[in-house]
């Protein structure tokens, strides 16, 4: 029996298919438009390379920033590509050969979304490549040898997310790599952007790229072999509970028994450590903008740069409440405690991350108490209102969160709303207005203190905005538990 014949008919076979094919069509037709900017910035790339770069071929240029395009695809892999491991587990019940399976399965992988690289970023580019008077040959062995690096990091990135000590082992080659070429005569890019412009120089070189597919996917075959077995690899992991020692958390009172739930959550689980390591990279955000000097001058991308540097625990984090604790939301309605404490446990949590976020930018000081102002403004305001904005988002998303499954693209488009979206306003466009208006007349030190201010009586009037939001959350609890349920 076919095994694509299989995936097709669980496909439709699935509860509320209908609905679910309508939510994938319509992001569909949002991902038609960001692949069609993304196709038109890569038509783009070399005309403009071609006039900014006078001393070098703008396909050398190309070239030599592969090295880190393919870094920040193995990244993006990691967080958003996903092994079918439930569908594993059915099919290894079934008469069919080991080899089969995995076979299919890493086949199957070929058509992810996040394969279509070649033709959105490499095709435009290799096609302006033929319009500057490059051979047919020297543009498809180019194009050729990028198809197969991409299929090789689509197969490797199944070791690197069965196992976290490849992430970090992945995220130490990175930061090596970078430090080698800022601080060393070392680039590594240039020597990746050589193997490719040897491709061009001699187009028969392409075929040598094929060894290291075949190798990637024979060394991903026999890795998942090696596991491929339900009392194995396949099988849920157990392992020692982990209570830890958080009795430093007791001067809190009553408040110390939620974050302490939480902190076992965060470390016990795939979900919420994916959060906060993304939280983590978040910091890394200015410097996109802060290095470049042509958005110094623009007010709201400074504000956005300055929230996201501090804010991606608490933007992310709060949209989770109660989802995180959907699995036993039933028994913890059924206690007697204080939904009011319960939601500032959370607060207070998201606050003690971004405080530590904020600690962790003081490097950004080496661009001068203007950036420095703005990450401070940034924090206060995230600390003050954005964690109550966070926690009203979470209030209308009740999709149940599974805390040992990483989450893959798009995967909670079930649960996005209108309201969702137009909490954009307070979280993003607020902020802009708040800075933007007393910078204009009194200064950006104006701008400093209101942004900042903002923020601060969000803490002062903690209380407060605690109770209308714990008002809304009861009104909602059965609506929440059925919805948990399902």
């Amino acid at each position: 029996m076919n095994l694509f014949s299989l995936q097709w008919k669980e496909t439709f076979r699935a509860p509320q298919w209908e609905a679910k094919l309508s939510i994938k069509i319509i992001m569909a037709l949002v991902m038609i438009y960001f692949l069609g900017a993304f196709v038109f910035g890569a038509s783009m790339a070399y005309p403009i390379l071609y006039e900014k770069v006078l001393d070098r071929e703008p396909v050398e240029v190309y070239n030599g920033v592969l090295l880190y395009i393919f870094f920040f695809e193995l990244v993006l892999r990691f967080f958003l590509q996903q092994l079918p491991v439930t569908n594993i587990q059915a099919l290894i019940l079934l008469p069919f050969k080991k080899r089969k399976i995995i076979n299919h399965v890493l086949l199957r992988s070929i058509f992810s979304g996040f394969n279509t690289n070649p033709l959105i970023i490499y095709l435009p580019f290799a096609i302006s490549m033929y319009r500057a008077d490059y051979l047919g040959s020297q543009v498809v062995a180019w194009w050729f040898a990028l198809v197969l690096v991409t299929l090789c990091l689509n197969f490797l990135i199944y070791i690197v997310n069965k196992n976290n000590v490849y992430f970090v082992l992945l995220l130490a080659v990175i930061v090596g790599t970078i430090a080698l070429d800022v601080y060393t005569q070392i680039d590594l890019g240039h020597i990746t952007g050589a193997l490719f412009d040897a491709v061009v120089a001699q187009p028969q070189k392409a075929g040598l790229f094929i060894f290291p597919l075949l190798l990637s996917y024979a060394l991903v075959f026999y890795f998942l072999k090696r596991g491929f077995y339900m009392d194995a690899g396949l099988s849920k992991k157990k392992a020692a509970v982990r209570t830890g020692d958080y009795s430093f958390l007791n001067f809190l009172g009553e408040d110390a028994m939620f974050l302490k739930n939480d902190l076992r959550m965060i470390i016990r689980n795939v979900r919420p450590r994916q959060i906060v390591l993304m939280s983590f990279l978040f910091l890394f955000y200015g410097l996109i903008f802060f290095t470049q000097d042509i958005y110094r001058n623009q007010d709201f991308v400074m504000v956005f740069a300055g929230l996201f540097v501090t804010g991606g625990f608490s933007l992310t984090f709060g949209n989770y409440v109660p989802a995180w604790d959907s699995s036993y939301y039933k028994l913890l309605m059924t206690q007697n405690i204080s939904y009011k404490k319960y939601l500032l446990s959370k607060w207070n949590l998201m606050v003690f991350v971004t405080a530590i976020s904020t600690v962790l930018s003081l490097p950004y000081l080496y661009f001068g108490w203007e950036v420095m102002g703005i990450i401070l403004a940034g924090s206060f305001f995230n600390m003050g209102l954005n964690t109550w904005t966070t926690l009203f988002g979470g209030l209308l998303n009740k999709t149940p969160m599974k805390l040992n499954v990483k989450a893959k693209a798009f995967e909670n488009t079930q649960s996005f709303s209108l309201n969702q979206f137009l909490l954009i306003i307070p979280k993003m466009v607020l902020p802009v207005f708040l800075y933007w208006f007393p910078a204009k007349f009194l200064g950006p030190t104006a701008g400093y203190f209101s942004l900042a201010g903002a923020g601060i009586l969000g803490i002062i009037f903690k209380h407060q905005i605690a109770n209308r939001i714990t008002a809304l959350y009861l009104k909602q609890k059965h609506e929440t538990i059925e919805a948990f349920n399902k």
